[in-house]
């Protein structure tokens, strides 16, 4: 893509955005993110912030990669809550089977972050995506039913060049501004994202202590018929929501630990890059699960999350977003 102009970005005025429409007002200027990982991209922008699934394979490990004592501290405190619930509660995130579990009904606020033409994805695009959504967790490209289901509710679109420019800078700024709902509803952000990263997310357990930077953000190019070669299938958005609704890489803890925390997703040592054929990264039995949703293969390598990981989303809701 070409580079926005550093000048035009600075200039650029904030539009107030309502659902179906937009007015123009006063930037209240960047609101940085810290702790996210770094890179320069490729509108020369300073390190980008990010909690991010990547197109490339060799970059270092993102927020979304808990070290083994940060995931031990989440899992003791997510224990604590589904112990409190009393038994017959909740199903283990531990084993592989998933008992029959009710039907999550998620529903959906969509906001288009444009710049003019560029990134005012259509509304048939949008529907395409949650369309994907739905048939990635309802088991509809070969992997297991998750029960999870999503109802787009409104559609919000926002034409301001610096919040496209650089998302990442003014998550601070436009999040507050755009999220609707609460704990339960997802607020899915499309953007344009420099460098090599196609989305980031926000874990549910970090919703009560800052709820309305809560959500999911993608690449717009990623959406289904998007522009990103190897990437534009809509998967980048199925793996971000994974992590929304508190799934791990499969590559957590590599080959050592608990991993990400489900039986049937064998371990992993690296990411994957690519859809290769055979990849056994880890002494354990199992071959790498490239073909999961919560690993970094092509979208067109994708096609399944495991019962495991369905329960885990159940588990994980029942905590902190039911």
């Amino acid at each position: 893509m070409k580079p926005l102009a550093a000048a035009a970005l600075l200039a650029a005025l904030v539009p107030a955005a309502t659902f179906g429409q937009s007015a123009p007002s006063a930037s209240t200027g960047p609101s940085a993110r810290p702790g996210h990982e770094s890179r320069d991209d490729d509108c020369g922008h300073p390190p980008a912030a990010a909690e991010a699934r990547h197109r490339t394979d060799g970059h270092p490990r993102d927020r979304m990669d808990l070290s083994p004592a940060e995931a031990a501290a989440v899992e003791r405190r997510l224990n604590r809550i589904l112990d409190g619930l009393g038994p017959g509660k909740h199903g283990s995130s531990k084993g592989a089977g998933q008992r029959r579990a009710a039907q999550i009904t998620i529903p959906v606020y969509f906001h288009v972050i444009h710049a003019g033409a560029k990134g005012n994805v259509s509304d048939a695009m949008i529907e395409r995506q949650i369309s994907t959504l739905n048939t990635s967790y309802g088991g509809g490209n070969g992997g297991a039913d998750a029960h999870v289901s999503f109802t787009l509710k409104a559609v919000s679109r926002t034409d301001n060049a610096a919040w496209f420019g650089d998302p990442e800078r003014y998550e601070g700024t436009y999040k507050p501004r755009l999220h609707k709902g609460g704990k339960s509803t997802l607020n899915l952000y499309s953007t344009y994202i420099g460098g090599d990263l196609l989305g980031w997310s926000t874990f549910p357990w970090k919703y009560k202590s800052d709820p309305q930077m809560d959500g999911v953000t993608v690449h717009y190019a990623s959406m289904p018929g998007g522009s990103i070669e190897n990437f534009n299938k809509g998967f980048s958005a199925t793996h971000e929501v994974g992590h929304w609704m508190g799934l791990y890489h499969t590559f957590q803890d590599g080959c050592s630990g608990e991993g990400d925390r489900v039986a049937d997703t064998p371990a992993e040592r690296d990411p994957t890059n690519g859809c290769p054929s055979f990849k056994d990264t880890c002494p354990v039995p199992g071959e790498d699960p490239v073909h999961n949703y919560m690993d970094y293969s092509y979208d067109t390598c994708m096609t399944s999350f495991t019962p495991g990981q369905g329960t885990r989303i159940h588990n994980v809701w029942t905590a902190y977003r039911a």
